[in-house]
């Protein structure tokens, strides 16, 4: 039931969705997503121009604001301190405690006077162990006795307070205006108030200030903890390593943990300290994106509404379409003769126009393939030669009686189970020749053995031509033809023509293609063979003496000796009269001397019996084989019968190398 349901649904949707109609309605809702992306995507892109834009301006005015009020405090502490050492020319231990300096305590955390050997000699607020203390070590000091101006140092921890400091410097002058030391005002970075109220700038829930000396320690950051936190070099954003060289501005981009946000860079020129600004870029879009959401979720109501609108006439605009699909189907069973459509729609009318003129068409060319189709079955039917026709996908569509009976097979008849009966070796060469006979459109010429119904062995001859209707191919029709008996007189004949018909043996013509055939090969893989010639010492006395009867008789006596010495695969043959020859693939000199004083000593010994008389003879064997310097095989042909010449020569009945 649930699998019955599923495909009814499928069904019922692949019905609605690939319709006109569902293409119509998805192409109205795929405009409508496309064209609602776009103006999200101008809209947002716009819309980011102009935030990042707005928030650059009120990144850039509280930038400035901050360093503003950061260099005025500074400024303010330096010019305090000025006046208070121009009067502690003379000072010594308890000179600041006489002074009323509580105002100043808004501005520092204490005062040092230091002498210009670099002990200190005098503080306020008093803090033991700090009078006296030798201070040449620290770098603020030594720049005070080498530059003698105003000065802010670097953050560091103090000997005796043990809090993170900052020093605000003023030269001192005895009466003659000699150098005599300085004043310092200390700055505690983590309770000043230098450094705060940061927190409560318009920088969102996410920006943040960020405050540090050129020499990368922090002075002042959100997350900032007890001590003296440096900025690590790859913790660093590559605009502030710009900004801890002096330069001052505006960036957007990624920072060193993977965030992007807008950030800006001042200058604190009178202390050489840096402000950094940043706000978080996904703040900044933060409120864009809230608008676009809600811009998206209108476009998708209003695509709600607008779909059941346009389906209504879309399904109004079609409802002729539907007519004409009912009418076509109508068309098809036979019920009526041509499409009758009132359309005001001129495409409509002209596509039925068309559509009845097809059909008149095809009505008639229907008629017309049936008569033809009837006239050649009628043909094919009474060939008394095989005949078959096919489709385009070599499948049977028809088979007269005489191939029926020819092949013994009975109807239906199936492709498959005529090939079946194919000679193996045959089968696959034929299959091939057939695919590529329907892949290409040729002509199919082939000969090839097929076993009959009773399992005997027939020769068919198959000729197959493509059909074609106004230049287009419909299918094939073959004609097959039983050529057993031609094969085996063509058989007979090629055996005759190679072959003695006395001994049986290869003849002339028959031993000269296969000596060529071994030729062929010694030149392409040098492959050995070896060559015996001879003939019969003293035959022609034998004949003579004895009758032709018993030279016949001779002469089979031989070739069963030739038989008996050699291979299957060697050839024997008999070039004439007394003169025979043998081949031997793939044997050396060596092997083929064994051979040949092997068939020698069996030729001797055999003998004839006739009239009381033992006829024997004896033959002389030349042997050679093929070598680099052979042009054609009467090469070795000559050196073979130049041994056998020798051999006669030396007294008959041996064998002589070439």
């Amino acid at each position: 039931m649930k699998l019955r349901s599923a495909r009814f649904l499928r069904h019922a949707l692949h019905r609605h969705l690939f319709s006109l109609r569902g293409r119509l309605l998805l192409g109205v809702v795929v405009i409508w997503t496309l064209l609602s992306l776009t103006l999200l995507a101008l809209g947002w892109q716009s819309g980011t121009l102009l935030v990042e834009e707005s928030n650059r301006v009120h990144l850039q005015y509280e930038a400035d604001l901050i360093s503003n009020d950061i260099t005025q405090e500074i400024e303010q502490r330096l010019e305090v301190l000025e006046r208070l050492a121009g009067q502690l020319q003379d000072a010594s231990p308890g000179t600041l405690a006489e002074g009323n300096h509580n105002a100043l305590l808004a501005l520092f955390e204490g005062l040092v006077v230091v002498n210009a050997e670099n002990i200190v000699i005098d503080d306020w607020p008093t803090l033991e162990g700090r009078i006296g203390r030798d201070i040449g070590h620290r770098s603020y000091a030594r720049f005070m006795r080498n530059v003698q101006r105003p000065h802010v140092s670097e953050p560091f921890v103090g000997e005796v307070s043990g809090r993170t400091l900052v020093m605000m410097l003023v030269p001192r002058h005895d009466e003659q205006g000699r150098y005599a030391g300085f004043l310092g005002g200390l700055v505690e970075v983590d309770h000043s108030q230098l450094f705060e109220g940061f927190d409560r700038l318009r920088l969102g829930d996410e920006g943040h200030v960020v405050i540090a000396t050129a020499s990368g320690q922090l002075l002042y950051h959100p997350d900032q903890r007890q001590g003296l936190p440096t900025l690590d070099k790859g913790a660093r954003d590559p605009w502030l390593d710009l900004a801890l060289y002096g330069w001052e501005g505006e960036a957007s981009g990624e920072l060193h943990e993977g965030s992007a946000a807008l950030s800006a860079y001042r200058q604190i020129w009178p202390a050489d300290w840096i402000v950094a600004l940043y706000l978080p870029v996904d703040q900044v879009y933060a409120p864009l994106a809230s608008v676009m959401e809600r811009i998206a979720w209108r476009a998708l109501w209003v695509l709600g509404l607008l779909l059941p609108v346009m389906a209504a006439l879309i399904w109004l605009a079609l409802r002729p379409l539907t007519r004409l699909a009912h009418q076509i189907k109508d068309l098809g069973r036979g019920r009526r003769r041509s499409l009758q459509i009132a359309t005001r729609m001129h495409e409509l009318r002209r596509v039925i126009d068309v559509f009845n003129e097809v059909e008149h068409e095809r009505v008639k060319t229907m008629q017309d393939l049936q008569q033809r189709k009837a006239f050649l079955k009628g043909i094919l039917a009474a060939s008394p030669q095989g005949m078959f026709v096919t489709d385009t996908q070599g499948r049977l569509t028809f088979v007269n009686r005489a191939l029926k009976h020819l092949l013994g097979i009975k109807p239906p008849v199936h492709l498959p189970t005529w090939a079946e009966r194919i000679h193996d070796e045959d089968r696959a060469p034929l299959v091939a020749a057939w695919q590529a006979c329907l892949l290409r459109h040729k002509d199919f010429v082939r000969q090839f053995r097929y076993h009959g119904e009773k399992g005997e062995m027939i020769w068919l001859d198959v000729h197959a031509n493509a059909i074609r209707v106004d230049g287009e191919i419909i299918g094939l029709v073959g004609i097959v033809r039983d050529i057993t008996q031609r094969q085996h007189e063509d058989a007979l004949r090629r055996w005759e023509a190679e072959h003695d018909p006395l001994t049986g043996l290869l003849n002339r013509r028959g031993f000269q293609r296969r000596l060529e055939e071994a030729f062929t090969d010694w030149e392409k893989a040098a492959t050995p063979s070896a060559l015996l010639m001879f003939d019969l010492d003293h035959f022609k006395a034998i004949n003579d003496a004895g009758g032709h009867a018993l030279g016949d008789n001779m002469l089979h006596q031989v070739t069963a000796a030739m038989a008996a010495e050699t291979r299957s695969s060697d050839h024997n043959a008999r070039h004439g009269g007394d003169e025979f020859a043998i081949l031997l693939p793939g044997c050396d000199v060596s092997q083929a001397m064994r051979i040949a004083e092997s068939l020698r000593a069996r030729i001797a010994a055999n003998g004839l019996e006739q009239h009381g008389q033992t006829w024997r003879v004896t033959v002389s064997i030349g042997v050679s084989n093929f070598q680099p310097t052979d042009q054609t095989v009467d090469d070795v042909v000559e050196r073979a019968d130049q041994a056998s010449y020798t051999a006669k020569t030396q007294g008959r009945n041996s064998v002589v190398s070439a």
